[in-house]
């Protein structure tokens, strides 16, 4: 569901000491009046125990810890350039957003008309697009959407989808001009600048990996990646499926000693901007 790891170590700001005695992670229900959601393995790994509303983490870390996360912050982004029909009564090209939260089992839906101003600048619902402007996103569906710190949430996520989808929509919006323009294409100095835009991307993201995986997952996801073509940008997205069915067939994570779920659970947990920087680095290497 997700990576409990990379969440504690993610928000050890936010982490508190705890005067539990007990020792074992695991045999807290009681103390914590929740429910054991999922077991620590070892004194490495972090207990999770589930209230109606919130998650609470327990690790080892200069003496007991604990870490509780409100279900409502635990939601997925992702932004899609749609640039055919999809029976939404919208004119394509148009972006769409996707909520998705696990936690809570919500979900919610945006779409915006993507134009071109006179100027060539692009707009979303007559708004600048700029990964550092959040438009006016409604999403009636969600419960969540009036706590104090989802507006910031959502422009964090909004800033890192969107910045990975800058050239599809700079492809869509070229290609939906009138016909003497789509002949003729982007100046080459925007294209440079789509380019310069993208390889700045992939290179963050490429470093922040390098603190996620080890070099034996990142040796594993290699060999299973060998022989699948990312032809298109929206194969990009959902590795964790690729991983998973390699594994099934082949079962490679044995050979090198890695823990395939745990290794399942990081895919998982990835941003469309994170896949494209590991899929560049692999063809790279």
């Amino acid at each position: 569901m997700y990576d409990w790891n990379a969440l504690w170590h993610e928000n050890a700001g936010f982490r508190t000491g705890s005067d539990l005695t007990q020792e074992d992670l695991n045999g807290l229900e009681d103390a914590l009046s929740a429910t054991l959601f999922k077991a620590a393995r070892d004194e490495t790994d972090v207990a999770v125990y589930e209230t109606p509303d919130r998650f609470i983490l327990l690790g080892y870390q200069d003496g007991l810890q604990m870490l509780e996360v409100a279900k409502h912050t635990l939601f997925d982004l992702t932004l899609r350039v749609v640039t055919e029909d999809e029976g939404q009564g919208m004119a394509p090209p148009y972006l769409e957003a996707l909520i998705d939260n696990l936690a809570t089992g919500e979900s919610g839906e945006w779409r915006g008309v993507l134009t071109l101003n006179p100027d060539g600048i692009a707009l979303v619902n007559g708004q600048a697009l700029s990964p550092e402007l959040l438009p006016d996103m409604l999403f009636p569906e969600l419960a969540f959407t009036q706590t104090p710190h989802f507006r910031d949430q959502l422009a964090g996520r909004w800033r890192e989808e969107l910045t990975a989808e800058l050239p599809m929509i700079e492809a869509a919006l070229s290609g939906g001009a009138d016909e003497g323009s789509a002949d003729v294409g982007l100046p080459p100095a925007r294209m440079q600048q789509i380019y310069d835009r993208y390889a700045e991307m992939v290179r963050r993201e490429q470093a922040n990996l390098s603190r996620v995986f080890t070099d034996a997952e990142l040796q594993l996801v290699a060999a299973l990646f060998k022989g699948v073509t990312f032809e298109s940008a929206a194969s990009c997205r959902g590795l964790w499926l690729v991983v998973e069915a390699q594994l099934i067939d082949q079962e490679p994570d044995r050979e090198l000693q890695v823990d395939a779920l745990a290794l399942l659970e990081k895919m998982k947990g990835l941003s469309y901007a994170q896949e494209v920087a590991l899929i560049e680095g692999l063809l790279a290497s």
